[in-house]
């Protein structure tokens, strides 16, 4: 059963009629209840903190776990994160990508755990949330007292603390402070400033009296004190599928594919049917839009260059996690816009045509099918463009595909611009529909 090839002639045409579709077309003041008692607490002097965490970590113990994961008959790890009781009989809550390799790839990982005292035994993946990067895992022989997890959300600005297992130094817990609900996040997160390292994924993010506010999810490394939860109220509802058996290896994907499949479908709808656009030297392109989309600009301003290049950037922060080198449910683009008053038409043309790249831009042969390309001239809102859209599939999940849009224009002597669109992890009608609305966006108003 070859699961990993091109896609197939019907997404070819779909290819197709995005680029003929655009061709025919061308010729839009008070607090809180919660957040105020906060505000009225005293804060808690450096010591007492201190004894409240010593208190928090003993009442945690013997409900978290390390989760590590093996290769093969290995003895040697390959990768560890931390979980903990979430209900009786031995269900635990971890993140997803703590256990994503077993469940893509069962074959060749097995899953263990370890506790603070050294128990040890055999871990099940049980239920998945790829989207908001949870599983619920099985731990043989070990149902430790739940944690309880607190209903409401987290408040910004009141004490918290992280629990796990960073770096095989053993149980660990941080003090930090909550700052609430994270803005500009497409999938909902707790930002927490304090130290959360390798290794402490999966564990529970508490508050003040030992109660879950979210799940340890990321920290940035070439940040101090930035973290993330995952707000406690999902995996309530992940729970609520506990008692369903097992995902076996086909069923395991079937559902990681839907639930990709589900969140790209969201992400894309948050963007609207039209997109916003600025103006870059006569050329209306795609700008900023959604909150959860970060654009960044620059250029190169130096008079004596034959070519003056001003670049954007935009990407969303909404990728989720599948394995390494393989993050779909993202969404970025780039323009390059070009302007020369010394280089005749034919050098400039080619500079504009050697900037365009490769299609394999990213990703892993072993995990993705290459890419099949339609190329051909489109006429956009008042300008003639080069458009290229590719798709490629993914080798182990059904109907998911990443785009690859580049669009060159043709209509200035002395200027223009190289669009690069991709979005990952998305179903093929969907990439070609939303490739349509980004080309569509495109005008020439000077």
């Amino acid at each position: 059963m070859n699961r990993a090839g091109p896609p197939g002639r019907a997404v070819a045409r779909g290819i197709a009629l995005v680029l003929l579709g655009v061709t025919c077309g061308a010729a839009q003041s008070r607090l809180p209840a919660g957040e105020a008692d906060a505000r009225s607490q005293p804060v808690p002097s450096a010591a007492t903190a201190s004894t409240a965490a010593r208190v928090i970590l003993d009442r945690v113990r013997p409900s978290v776990i390390q989760i590590k994961g093996f290769f093969g008959t290995n003895m040697a790890e390959a990768f560890h994160g931390s979980g903990f009781a979430i209900g009786h009989r031995g269900v635990f809550v971890t993140n997803w990508h703590v256990v994503s390799e077993v469940v893509l790839y069962p074959e060749k990982y097995r899953l263990e755990y370890r506790t603070a005292a050294g128990a040890t035994g055999r871990v099940t993946v049980r239920a998945i949330d790829v989207r908001h990067d949870l599983a619920l895992v099985d731990a043989e022989g070990l149902a430790p007292p739940p944690l309880r997890l607190r209903p409401n959300a987290a408040i910004g600005g009141e004490r918290a603390y992280s629990v796990g297992f960073p770096l095989d130094v053993g149980l660990t817990i941080t003090e930090g402070i909550s700052n609430g609900r994270v803005e500009d996040s497409f999938e909902p997160r707790v930002h927490y400033s304090g130290a959360l390292n390798a290794g402490m994924s999966g564990g529970p993010g508490l508050d003040g009296a030992g109660n879950v506010i979210g799940v340890n999810v990321a920290g940035y490394r070439a940040s101090q004190l930035v973290a993330f939860l995952v707000p406690a109220e999902h995996a309530v509802g992940l729970l609520a599928g506990a008692s369903k058996p097992p995902l076996d290896v086909r069923q395991a994907r079937d559902e990681v594919a839907r639930q990709v499949r589900a969140h790209s479908d969201a992400m894309l709808a948050a963007l609207g049917p039209k997109l916003p656009t600025q103006n870059h030297h006569g050329y209306e392109l795609p700008s900023k839009p959604a909150a959860f989309v970060e654009c960044r600009a620059a250029g190169d301003p130096a008079p004596d260059q034959p070519v003056s290049v001003e670049r954007i950037g935009c990407d969303a922060k909404s990728s989720l996690y599948l394995g390494r080198n393989l993050q779909p449910g993202g969404l970025s683009f780039q323009h390059q816009v070009f302007t020369t008053r010394t280089l005749d038409p034919w050098r400039f043309a080619h500079g504009m045509q050697a900037a365009k790249g490769s299609d394999d831009l990213f990703g892993s042969r072993r995990q993705l099918a290459p890419f099949a390309c339609k190329q051909r001239n489109v006429e956009l809102g008042g300008f003639t463009a080069n458009a290229t859209v590719c798709l490629r599939a993914y080798r182990k999940l059904d109907g998911i595909y990443d785009l690859h849009v580049r669009v060159v224009s043709k209509n200035g002597p002395r200027q223009g611009f190289l669009s690069s669109l991709i979005v990952t992890g998305v179903a093929p009608e969907r990439a070609l529909a939303f490739a349509k609305t980004y080309l569509d966006a495109m005008q020439w108003k000077p």
